[in-house]
């Protein structure tokens, strides 16, 4: 892989969550990781609260690809998609099962007193996984 389109498109092949990683035509990270090509160099940045940092710039886009890749492959959470958001344990609970039962990975992430003193059952699977749960995010993502 060479380019930074060549990875954009590993990315969206493997899954990856665009939501903290803003690389070619999937700019809506906010905050997160931006891969770019800066004039005549190629950066790797953080982007917190709008506010860009590089952390690497490179002379070469395949030296970019290499080491953003890396990154990306190191850290599960970059393959993240929340596919559950209910109010109610009973309904986390229900939903957990049924992932159970379909052999799907998943990692449960609670936020108490998220809203009113109301926790906030939070799901979220890891890559491929989530093409599989299109049925179950309409009933179990509810924000």
């Amino acid at each position: 892989m060479e380019s930074i389109k060549e990875l954009e498109k590993y990315l969206e092949d493997e899954y990856y969550s665009f939501a903290e990683i803003a690389i070619g035509k999937h700019q809506q990270a906010v905050e997160g990781l931006v891969i770019e090509k800066n004039g005549n160099v190629y950066d790797f940045c953080a982007s917190e609260r709008g506010r860009k940092t590089v952390i690497r710039s490179f002379s070469k886009e395949q030296d970019l690809v290499e080491y953003a890749l890396k990154v990306l492959s190191a850290k599960k959470w970059y393959k993240a998609h929340l596919v559950a958001w209910v109010w109610s344990e009973s309904e986390i609970h229900q939903a957990e099962q049924e992932l159970f039962n379909n052999d799907i990975g998943f990692e449960r992430n609670d936020i108490p007193n998220y809203s009113q003193g109301r926790t906030a059952y939070r799901i979220f699977v890891f890559g491929r996984d989530v093409a599989k749960l299109t049925e179950f995010k309409k009933k179990y993502y509810r924000k």
